[in-house]
């Protein structure tokens, strides 16, 4: 089994005597070994807090960041510095010689491809005119608000790495909808329908968004244009009574299945459904009440942005894990509806081919889903197969059959 390498190192720098910085590294802490990153490989993401003192009267420890802290103890492949940022740290950043000198080396790794600094500062304390505002002062800080609700925080620490690690100026938010609604639905409290609350939603964050219609220019190719937009967002699927019914909405959801893009399904349903779509399930998904639709909305979207995450630090595992001779890596657990079409075009590259084998993020498929995945290989020709986890894989000792 090939040895996965630390991909995501999150250090969370703050003075002792500053208020918050405790909770802070703990919300943060916790967001990154919740179960939506527990399924990657290894310790895909390990958060670090860097405060106490290293020696008496100085610094933290160092970061480890470029260099081994330890024999055998790599450096990540990417590295965040969440820099927490209020008069305690500017105090000791004028005055103590060792703190100035930590702050600096953190603001000269600012400008290093494998690190990325996220200042965040106190409600109410200004960096301009300070020393640490001389040092840091040119970062752009995440919001003041991701102190007041731990949802903000991850989402805007996981939208900033993401749109890192990918290259994207932001995350854009496909947002699947019918405007079709079923014969009991309603409008949501003073009239608008949901799926303008949801944009309402996504206005009051950093994300992009795309909403067909309304989004598609005159003259453009309706088909081309949501497809290539279903193929490069994040899809947020907004189901309605009558939304799994619906071509278009079909098409988008099984186009970002295909790209194995981040996908979460937000139910908002009213009646209920009259048969549903087997091309619809198999994501993760959120309730929404009607009633009181904005914090469904807001968890939705806080969790697509974790998926995006997910799947850019899966896509970055890759290149490890395609050394055990795995011959697809999808990010979400395979489905007849990504299975087939991914096998038409294994069978056509690689005719000599006459094995499958499939890895996935954990958790396993059930046993009754993997018997399915192995039929459908055995009915495309397939001698032998088998899908596992990372947790699957080395409970097997990290060895595929020859």
């Amino acid at each position: 089994m090939t040895v996965t390498p630390p991909i995501l190192d999150i250090f969370v720098v703050w003075h002792p005597d500053e208020l918050g910085g405790e909770d802070l590294f703990r919300q943060l802490d916790n967001h990154y070994h919740s179960p939506a990153f527990s399924g990657l490989a290894g310790g895909a993401v390990e958060v670090y807090g860097r405060s106490a003192a290293w020696a008496p009267d100085s610094a933290p420890r160092p970061l480890g960041i470029g260099a081994e802290l330890a024999p055998e103890v790599a450096p990540a492949q990417y590295n965040v510095i969440v820099l927490y940022i209020g008069a305690s740290l500017a105090q000791a950043v004028l005055n103590d010689p060792g703190w100035e000198s930590y702050v600096a080396d953190i603001a000269r790794y600012s400008v290093r491809d494998d690190v990325i600094v996220l200042p965040l500062i106190r409600p109410r304390f200004s960096i301009p005119d300070t020393r640490i505002g001389e040092l840091v002062g040119d970062i752009q800080p995440l919001p003041r608000e991701s102190l007041t609700d731990p949802g903000i925080l991850g989402r805007e620490v996981s939208q900033a790495i993401t749109q890192w690690l990918t290259g994207q100026e932001r995350i854009q938010v496909f947002v699947s909808h019918t405007k079709h609604p079923s014969l009991v639905e309603s409008h949501v409290n003073d009239g608008a329908w949901i799926y303008d609350r949801v944009r309402e939603a996504i206005l009051t964050t950093r994300l992009e968004d795309f909403f067909d219609a309304q989004d598609i220019q005159t003259g453009e190719d309706w088909e081309a244009a949501l497809d290539g937009n279903a193929h490069r967002s994040a899809l947020l699927m907004v189901r309605t009574d009558a939304y799994a019914g619906r071509e278009w909405t079909q098409r988008e959801v099984l186009e970002a299945k295909t790209a194995d893009m981040p996908i979460i399904c937000m139910y908002a349903l009213t009646d209920g459904e009259s048969r549903g779509s087997f091309l619809m399930d198999h994501v993760p998904s959120v309730p929404c009440d009607l009633s009181q639709p904005m914090p469904g909305i807001r968890t939705a979207l806080n969790r697509l942005v974790d998926e995006a995450l997910k799947r850019a630090l899966w896509q970055a595992q890759e290149v490890y894990l395609k050394e055990d001779g795995f011959d697809w890596l999808p990010v979400h657990a395979p489905e007849p509806v990504t299975l087939t079409r991914w096998l038409m075009t294994h069978q056509a590259t690689d005719q000599a081919d006459r094995h499958v084998w499939i890895m996935h993020p954990d958790p396993p498929l059930g046993p009754r889903e993997r018997a399915v995945v192995t039929d459908l290989c055995t009915l495309a020709g397939f001698n032998t197969s088998d899908v596992l986890t990372p947790r699957t894989f080395a409970t097997r000792g990290g060895v595929l059959p020859s």
